[in-house]
C-alpha cells in the first residue's frame, strides 16, 4: 500500500504545536511563566536580596517562596551568598544569567506603566546616563529602527524535541500578602499564567480561530475558553464575527494586547541564547523592515544607549495634585 502523508496544512500545524508545546520560549515559559517568579525577578532588579525582604515585597507565603528561590538556583539564575555566620544567613543575587532577564522585565514594566492601574502604577524609569525618565524602547539590533509589531515575521525552525505532554490543570490563586508591591500586577496577573501567556503566543503567530487556537496549543476546551474569557475581560483581545449561522468569531488582538509582545520576543530571545537545543531554534524570528534575523535590544528612549539595569533607577509617580492637597491636609 502507498504511504499515507499528512497535508501540508496538517504538518505544518503539527509542527506550530510542537513550538509552542516545546520550543525553547515554551521551556523558559515553564520556568519563568509564574506570577511568584516574575515577582521575584522584578525585586530582584530593584536590589532586594534577602528572604525577609523578598517575602515583604512580594507578598508570597512562605513556602511559595522557598520553592521559587530553589527553582531560581536550580536554574542557575539565582546563586546563594551567605552574609551572616552566627546564624547562617544567605541573599539570593543574580547570575549572567539572571541578570540577561533585564529585558524581560523591562517589558513588563514599560507595558504596565501604559496599560496598568492607576492605582497600582510601577515608578518611573529614569536613566542614570543621561539623568532623563525614559521609557523602554525596543529596536532592531541591526538596524536600530524600533520594532513593530507588523514588521514581525517567523518561520518554523528546525528542532525536533518533542512536544511535553501539557499540563491541564486550572488557575489556582494563591492571596498575595497585604502590603507587598503591587506594582506589575496587571501584567502579571496575564503572562504569570503559563495557558494565558501560550495562548497570547498563538494568536502572535496568526491563530485567530478558536479551532486553530486549540490544535495549535493541545489543550483541553475549557481551559482554552476559560483563558479567552480572561483575555477579553483583561482587553486583550476581542471578538470579531466572521460567520453569523452559526455565529463564529476570530479573537483579534487589540493594541494593548499587542503591547505585550515585546514580552514573547525577549522571551525567544533569551531562551534562543540560555536554553538551546542541539538541532537548532525552534522558531526564527526576522525583522521584516530590514529582512535580518530579529535580535532586540531594550534602549532608552532618550538617548538611545542600551540599558543595564545597573544604571536605571527609579523614580516616584507623582499623585494627582487634588490627591496631594487631601493627603497634606
Amino acid at each position: 500500500m502507498p504511504r499515507v502523508t499528512a497535508a501540508p496544512a496538517a504538518r505544518e500545524a503539527l509542527r506550530l504545536r510542537r513550538v509552542l508545546q516545546s520550543g525553547e520560549a515554551a521551556v523558559a515559559l515553564r520556568l519563568l511563566g509564574d506570577r511568584w517568579i516574575l515577582r521575584i525577578l522584578r525585586d530582584a532588579f530593584l536590589g532586594v536580596r534577602r528572604f525577609d525582604d523578598l517575602q515583604r515585597q512580594s507578598g508570597a507565603p512562605r513556602s511559595t517562596l522557598t520553592s521559587r528561590l530553589a527553582s531560581l538556583v536550580e536554574a542557575g539564575i539565582l546563586y546563594r551568598r551567605e552574609y551572616a555566620t552566627r546564624p547562617r544567613r544567605l541573599e539570593y543575587r543574580l547570575t549572567e544569567k539572571g541578570f540577561a532577564c533585564y529585558p524581560i522585565a523591562l517589558v513588563l514594566w514599560s507595558w504596565e506603566q501604559r496599560w496598568g492601574d492607576s492605582a497600582t502604577l510601577p515608578p518611573r524609569l529614569v536613566h542614570g546616563r543621561c539623568r532623563k525618565p525614559m521609557q523602554p524602547l525596543f529596536i532592531c539590533d541591526h538596524c536600530r529602527e524600533p520594532v513593530r509589531h507588523e514588521d514581525v515575521g517567523f518561520r518554523l525552525g528546525t528542532s525536533r524535541r518533542r512536544a511535553a505532554a501539557p499540563a491541564e490543570t486550572r488557575r489556582r490563586e494563591t492571596p498575595v500578602r497585604h502590603g507587598a508591591d503591587a506594582s506589575l500586577i496587571h501584567a502579571l496577573e496575564i503572562i504569570g499564567d503559563r495557558w494565558s501567556a501560550l495562548t497570547l503566543a498563538s494568536l502572535y503567530l496568526g491563530n485567530r480561530r478558536y479551532d486553530d487556537l486549540l490544535a495549535s496549543l493541545g489543550i483541553a476546551s475549557n481551559i482554552l475558553a476559560d483563558r479567552l474569557r480572561r483575555l477579553l475581560a483583561a482587553g486583550i483581545v476581542e471578538q470579531i464575527p466572521y460567520q453569523s449561522k452559526p455565529p463564529r468569531f476570530e479573537y483579534r488582538l487589540t493594541r494593548k494586547g499587542w503591547g505585550l509582545q515585546p514580552f514573547a520576543l525577549t522571551l525567544q530571545e533569551w531562551a534562543r541564547t540560555w536554553l538551546p537545543t542541539r538541532d537548532g531554534p525552534a522558531l526564527e524570528l526576522r525583522h521584516l523592515a530590514c529582512g535580518h534575523r530579529l535580535r532586540t535590544r531594550a534602549v532608552c528612549s532618550h538617548c538611545s544607549e542600551i540599558l543595564q539595569p545597573q544604571h536605571v533607577t527609579l523614580r516616584a509617580v507623582r499623585a494627582p495634585r487634588r490627591l496631594r492637597a487631601r493627603g497634606g491636609s
